[in-house]
């Protein structure tokens, strides 16, 4: 399909790669352009994206995406705030779903008070600030 364009999904177990091709067929040998001269923060993605598809074309399966970074715990932490929140949970009750009781028990008085600045940061994501995440 000279020019055209096809899109090639790859699916499993709840992990997806998504190639958007132009200009050849699926059924002929495809190369992969890409830029590399990108902003760091997509750079690290566009990285992570080529060493899953490596993975995939050389050992036949999807690499083990389980080990979660830094930002990507604080994230959940906030996302699951914000859906407790949204639902209309009591802030101790979200606490204790998200962290354990004895944990809520000892830090409740926290000055830091790391539950309300979760919601208030899912807030802010819900309102747009989302997409600085995909910058």
């Amino acid at each position: 399909m000279p020019g055209g364009r096809q899109h090639l999904l790859l699916s499993k177990s709840g992990h997806a790669l998504q190639l958007d091709i132009r200009g050849t067929s699926l059924s002929e040998p495809v190369r992969l352009l890409t830029d590399a001269v990108l902003p760091p923060a997509h750079l690290r993605a566009r990285l992570v994206t080529l060493e899953g598809l490596a993975t995939i074309i050389g050992r036949g399966r999807f690499p083990d995406y389980r080990t979660i970074e830094p930002h990507g715990r604080r994230l959940r932490v906030v996302l699951q705030a914000l859906d407790g929140w949204l639902a209309g949970a009591p802030y101790r009750e979200i606490a204790v779903a998200l962290f354990g009781e004895a944990r809520v028990e000892a830090d409740w008085r926290d000055p830091r008070d790391h539950l309300r600045r979760a919601v208030r940061r899912g807030r802010q994501l819900m309102r747009g600030g989302y997409r600085k995440l995909l910058l």
